[in-house]
């Protein structure tokens, strides 16, 4: 695989994982609350805001530390099978 093309997923992926972690810091109510699933209340139901938040945050967090990752497998900084690095 490309490293622009492997680059270019990741980075897609890291931007909506960030977007993501936005929207749960600034929700106002569980989002599952009295929500179920085939019958079954969802798991995350009985979480506070405080521990939604506190996901949002660490989504917000691990984005960019994943694409930075990343960055240096696609140009080669750290060695990997299959992924072509980029070359400048």
């Amino acid at each position: 695989m490309s490293g622009t093309l492997f680059l270019t997923v990741v980075t897609f992926v890291c931007i909506g994982s960030f977007l993501n972690g936005l929207r749960f810091m600034r929700m106002r109510t569980n989002p599952w609350a009295d929500r179920t699933v085939v019958g079954q209340p969802i798991s995350g139901g009985d979480w506070s805001m405080v521990q939604i938040k506190r996901f949002g945050l660490a989504q917000m967090i691990a984005a960019p530390i994943f694409w930075l990752f990343a960055a240096a497998l696609s140009v080669g900084m750290l060695p990997a099978e299959g992924i072509h690095p980029i070359q400048f």
